[in-house]
């Protein structure tokens, strides 16, 4: 990797520190406006979705220097994996959206939207991240197929989220439990509205990381 290509994810890194403190601003100036705290919960959902990331830059940072895959490599992987979704959950925070009084409408629709941009990008770069890793080790292929079941997993993950409200704390504290919990809800033949909502976020998050991903290769390397 060059000097110019290694230099991106850290732009990218700042341009979200610049987002999320956008979003800072805006429920700060919410609140003084109203006098009153509201969507506290969208601060600390935000928070949530800046940890995959940081796994993912260790993973990255790992990578640049050639450091040899070890426990901590792995460690990474796993605890990235069960916050990924928590990024691209900051989405279905749009069902909070509607009219209040004493709030331009406009102002929460901008407010909402700040913060399920800014989740959903954090998420991507920190798939981007990881999904560079596999290639390298592993060939493009296997990067995508990787790529294609995180998103599908993550789906589902949002899904128990936003309808169950698991989170990721349930698979760290009792994982076997929130496993056996997940098949259960998996089945599509019982519960078929979780087949319907993973397979239609998948739709969604799979056709905008393709937008981005294709960003990133604007300057002619091969995807």
């Amino acid at each position: 990797m060059d000097r110019t290509s290694a230099r991106q994810p850290w732009a990218a890194v700042l341009a979200l520190v610049l987002a999320s403190a956008l979003c800072c601003a805006l429920i700060v100036v919410r609140a003084v406006y109203t006098r009153q705290i509201g969507f506290r919960f969208f601060l600390w959902n935000l928070f949530l979705a800046w940890i995959p990331l940081a796994f993912a830059l260790v993973l990255h940072v790992r990578r640049e220097r050639a450091v040899r895959v070890s426990w901590m490599d792995a460690c990474c992987g796993v605890l990235w994996f069960l916050f990924f979704p928590n990024a691209p959950y900051i989405v279905t925070d749009l069902v909070h959206l509607h009219p209040r009084p004493g709030v331009p409408y406009w102002y929460d629709i901008i407010g909402v939207m700040a913060f399920a941009l800014t989740g959903l990008f954090l998420g991507y770069l920190s798939l981007y991240l990881v999904q560079e890793s596999v290639r390298e080790r592993c060939g493009r292929a296997r990067s995508w197929a990787f790529t294609l079941g995180m998103l599908a997993l993550s789906s589902f993950g949002i899904y128990l989220g936003r309808f169950w409200r698991w989170n990721s704390w349930d698979a760290l504290l009792d994982p076997l439990d929130t496993l056996a919990g997940a098949a259960r809800l998996a089945n599509p033949i019982a519960n078929p509205q979780a087949l319907a909502f993973s397979a239609t976020f998948f739709a969604f998050a799979l056709v905008c990381y393709l937008i981005v991903y294709s960003f990133t290769h604007l300057n002619g390397r091969r995807p």
